[in-house]
């Protein structure tokens, strides 16, 4: 399909919900994997989660890392074909909207941007992480902080200034991740083969008490899967943004959980390898690091520590776009704070700079005043789970009902029954990060956040909606049937 002729088919879609094209259409098939892949960056949720796993779990808690890949892969798929059938900027919000009424629209598209905002900062912090190593700066250490603040301004300014620069530095991320990646599992992997170690770490509950119960600990370890195998939709939430988006994202959201899963899989049995002292690396401040520079030498892992500054901050470039998008996408339909204000793309630069500048802002609140990054990577974790189950069950609820004259990619009979899976393990995922004392406090924190969502949508934006002053237009404009009409005039409501 020629250019023109791919924009004129987008602009179809677009006028077909209801929207104007306000969005630049410069994302094809590779950029849009690069998104959701960046936005995964398994670099960036291993080095951020692997002080807990090991003190967690240990290092047999590698083994929960296939587990969540096989769940989330089930979840990916149903988004891939929501991405295919109402391909809008949004994802969530858009979906739930048109599915479950404007209520749980709503609802589910404020969790997804507290999401955003909480995991801006959660991820910047792994570069303050590496260059806290190479530096020798203190675990707790003040500077860490003004690092990722300073990290979260300059992505930001990337985003006003240079789209095409960000989108170049996405691109490039795909290399350096994959480079990064693969090469160190292919040196260690030589590592392994010339040492000869035994299997026996791959199974070893570290330094966790054996008067601790297994299964609980060892779940517990499910957090890197749950917090580092996220955000591959952030590509649906680029669709306006992408040419051919109904048939192009779908394939980016699917390949995006594979690619990350297998490469991650490998990773992380080659690095417990080569751990050799047990009690050093997990009392480390900076555990996978030092096992880096342990088994590979000091220039050659201030070279991958390059990559992997790179590849974090693309991810953290991905996720400010992502949830300047989403507050974009919510503002339009006017069912966001300053709506005005925030739903306003800048004519020259083709960008919604106010939404880009209230990411910023709110992502430095939460890491100046998160207290502890635990907490943070806690929240990012639980946060998108709530989301992703919101989604599924208003896909299982009215599949029936999705747009069918978009896209080509379908779950068929198998919709529902991969559903219904990953709605089970979404529900699991959520038990295992708030039921463990451990995790008490940031569950209290997360389900404040959910439920503080309530008070602006009855406060007075349902009110827009019921009104007509606000609002989605119904799943299919050529169907009578308006579920944001249906949900606003529900007894429930009135």
């Amino acid at each position: 399909m020629s250019s023109d002729q791919s924009t004129q088919r987008d602009r179809q879609v677009m006028s077909s919900f209801r929207y104007a094209q306000e969005l630049k259409r410069t994302i094809r098939l590779f950029g849009s994997f690069a998104v959701a892949f960046s936005f995964i960056s398994i670099t960036t949720g291993i080095f951020a989660n692997y002080k807990s796993l090991l003190t967690d779990s240990g290092p047999i808690g590698i083994w929960t890392w296939p587990l969540v890949v096989g769940g989330q892969l089930l979840v990916a798929l149903v988004f891939a074909e929501l991405a295919s059938r109402i391909p809008l900027t949004g994802y969530s919000y858009q979906w739930v909207t048109r599915l479950a009424g404007p209520t749980w629209g709503w609802l589910t598209g404020w969790v997804a941007v507290c999401f955003l905002v909480i995991v801006v900062p959660s991820v910047d912090h792994v570069i303050a992480q590496v260059v806290g190593h190479v530096l020798q700066i203190p675990e707790n250490s003040i500077w860490l902080t003004v690092i990722v603040c300073g990290v979260i301004l300059l992505q930001a300014t990337i985003h006003i200034f240079g789209v095409r620069l960000a989108n170049q530095i996405n691109s490039t991320a795909v290399f350096t991740e994959m480079l990064g990646m693969v090469g160190l599992v292919l040196l260690f992997a030589v590592i392994a083969i010339r040492d000869r170690p035994t299997s026996d770490i791959l199974f070893s509950r570290g330094l966790v008490s054996a008067e601790e119960p297994f299964l609980p600990t060892f779940l517990m370890g499910c957090l890197m899967g749950a917090y580092t195998l996220v955000g591959f939709e952030s590509a649906a939430n680029l669709s306006e943004e992408t040419v051919s988006a109904e048939t192009t994202v779908p394939r980016a959201v699917v390949w995006s959980v594979l690619v990350s899963g297998g490469v991650g899989t490998l990773f992380l049995i080659l690095t417990a390898l080569a751990i050799h002292d047990i009690t050093t690396v997990t009392e480390s401040a900076y555990p996978l690091p030092l096992i880096i520079e342990t088994s590979l030498g000091h220039e050659m892992a201030l070279a991958f520590f390059v990559l992997v500054i790179i590849s974090v901050f693309a991810c953290g470039l991905v996720i400010m776009a992502s949830g300047s998008r989403l507050i974009y996408a919510m503002s339009r339909d006017n069912v966001f704070f300053a709506s005005r204000l925030l739903g306003h793309v800048s004519p020259r630069l083709a960008v919604p700079v106010p939404a880009i500048l209230a990411v910023t802002g709110l992502g430095l609140v939460a890491e100046i005043f998160s207290g502890s990054i635990q907490q943070l990577l806690l929240a990012a974790a639980v946060l998108p789970a709530v989301v992703y189950l919101a989604t599924v069950v208003a896909y299982m609820t009215n599949r029936r009902n999705l747009p069918t004259r978009f896209g080509t990619f379908s779950l068929g009979r198998w919709g529902l029954p991969i559903a219904g899976l990953a709605a089970c393990w979404l529900v699991l995922v959520i038990l295992i990060l708030t039921v463990p004392e451990t995790f008490r406090t940031t569950a209290c924190i997360s389900l404040g956040l959910c439920l503080a969502g309530a008070i602006p949508w009855f406060g007075w934006i349902r009110r827009r909606v019921t009104t007509g002053k606000a609002g989605v237009a119904s799943i299919d404009p050529d169907s009578s049937h308006s579920f944001a009409k249906k949900d606003a005039e529900s007894p429930g409501d009135s």
